[in-house]
């Protein structure tokens, strides 16, 4: 029952960040449907569109990221302890593919991760910096946005939309 008060609350806060509404570092913004764009599978990924019609957590990393391995931790307990429904994958702000993976490796969590391309930062409207996490609708639209590395409590406050 809790499960689904839970996702019930999510997908009302997509809707409303969706119309100009709802907690973030900043307002949210109209990008074009997330799942189309271009990435490249780092880790065995099924294809990055395969996540359409359902809510998903993006953890934007890089190579050289002091915070990235702290936030793909406190992203995969999330995942494992609180929230098993919430797709949640690992894209890369920027970096080569060697490069891409041997973070990956650093980080040793198991979630989906895809290199990033021109269009996908654009569609995320050039994230300031990493770790940043979004939230994205069954839609493909950005709900939300936040940057700065988050524990877990915090990350449960943002997809609440209270962070």
């Amino acid at each position: 029952m809790l499960r689904v008060l839970f996702l019930c609350l999510v997908s009302l806060l997509l809707c409303v960040s969706a119309s100009g509404a709802g907690g973030s570092d900043t307002p949210p913004m109209n990008a074009p449907n997330i799942y189309q764009q271009t990435t490249t599978a780092l880790n065995n990924a099924p294809d990055f569109s395969s996540f359409e019609g359902e809510i998903t957590l993006i953890v934007l990393f890089q190579p050289h990221c002091s915070w990235c391995p702290i936030q793909m931790k406190e992203a995969a307990e999330l995942q494992q302890e609180r929230a098993p429904w919430l797709n949640i994958v690992a894209v890369s702000r920027g970096g080569t593919i060697p490069e891409l993976l041997e973070e990956l490796q650093r980080y040793d969590v198991q979630f989906p991760a895809y290199q990033g391309s021109r269009s996908m930062n654009a569609a995320l409207q050039e994230p300031p910096g990493t770790p940043c996490v979004y939230l994205i609708g069954p839609d493909g639209y950005l709900g939300q946005y936040t940057c700065g590395r988050k524990t877990v409590d915090e990350l449960v406050l943002f997809l609440m939309g209270k962070l």
